[in-house]
């Protein structure tokens, strides 16, 4: 891979990464209302006063109004050496609280990415191995109606069907994160996780299952495929190893896509089951315009999604030398 190539592609994500945390800053600003007023006015009883409104606005980052322009040089440091601040409401800092809630993101997000591939990819491969029979119609269809479900729409299936209906499932995931390292509690992680793992995964495997379909049916259309069948290979040795290897180009480039719609997909879940990770904290961070919390939670969100999506594009590089990053 050419070192250019690489640092082109380097310096292209930290452009990326300043953009996002100006339009994070800008978007939180523009929302209503004043948050040194609103946890002044809840913490009255706890004995803060409201003449200390002017140290609490500093301390969010708003000493001398929303879009001081200091305060904006001020957040940008703090952004990119990741020191987000101290919440008042938590009492913690905000890097400590997120420290706590991203495990569990990565956690709901890489499995869900993980167990979707599994499924998606194989399965596609087979339906191409059904070619113009009613199942491949069947496993075609199904996956189109999944595939345009929204995220949220399947959760809240979900919860009626097995949570609220019938008690299969807990709505609230409520697991240490430290179980996953003790094998003993592992059914008890399978089962929290089971229900907003399966809102992704169902979803994002017929995705991939489409996707490989497609990929398949255009490389079996290719001459070294004719050739192949001319000199006798078997129609599985074909399926299998010429065809699904060299379609693997095009998947690659819907995994780099699909990856931004996963991580955006987990945080809706998050919020739908009261999973206990970013998405979950950033919405309550929002409603409280938590704004230390909030830009923290959706910076740490959005650098996650950029350093995944370019390590995919890294690997799709790597696939096909053809492509520059």
């Amino acid at each position: 891979m050419n070192p250019y190539l690489i640092a082109r592609k380097i310096v292209q994500d930290v452009i990326l990464v300043v953009l996002m945390a100006v339009v994070i800053f800008v978007v939180y600003r523009l929302m209503p209302g004043n948050p040194a007023q609103l946890l002044l006015f809840g913490a009255k009883k706890a004995g803060l006063s409201s003449g200390k409104l002017q140290a609490v606005e500093a301390q969010l980052g708003l000493a001398g109004g929303k879009w001081n322009f200091a305060n904006f040089l001020i957040y940008m440091r703090d952004m990119f050496t990741f020191h987000f601040g101290f919440d008042y409401f938590e009492g913690l800092s905000v890097w400590d609280i997120i420290k706590q809630a991203l495990p569990y993101t990565l956690l709901l997000f890489g499995t869900a990415a993980v167990v979707s591939f599994l499924i998606g990819i194989p399965l596609g491969i087979i339906t191409t191995w059904f070619r113009g029979t009613k199942k491949e119609s069947a496993l075609v269809s199904t996956s189109n109606i999944l595939n345009a479900i929204p995220f949220f729409v399947l959760a809240i299936v979900l919860i009626i069907y097995l949570t609220a209906k019938y008690p299969v499932f807990p709505v609230r995931a409520d697991f240490p994160i430290g179980w996953i390292g003790q094998p003993s509690h592992w059914g008890g992680v399978l089962y929290y996780m089971f229900l907003p793992t399966a809102a992704l995964v169902i979803i994002e495997a017929a995705g991939h299952l489409l996707t490989t379909r497609a990929a398949m049916v255009g490389t079996l259309g290719e001459d070294f495929i004719t050739t192949a069948r001319a000199k006798g290979v078997s129609e599985g040795n074909i399926m299998f190893h010429h065809a699904a290897r060299n379609a693997m180009i095009p998947i690659s480039t819907r995994m780099a896509l699909e990856f931004a719609l996963l991580m955006s997909g987990a945080v809706i879940v998050e919020i739908i089951f009261s999973w206990p990770g970013m998405g979950h904290l950033l919405y309550e961070a929002t409603l409280e315009l938590d704004y230390p919390l909030a830009e923290g939670a959706l910076f740490v969100i959005s650098l996650v999604t950029i350093i995944t999506y370019s390590f995919v594009d890294f690997i799709h590089a790597w696939l096909d030398p053809r492509i520059k990053l």
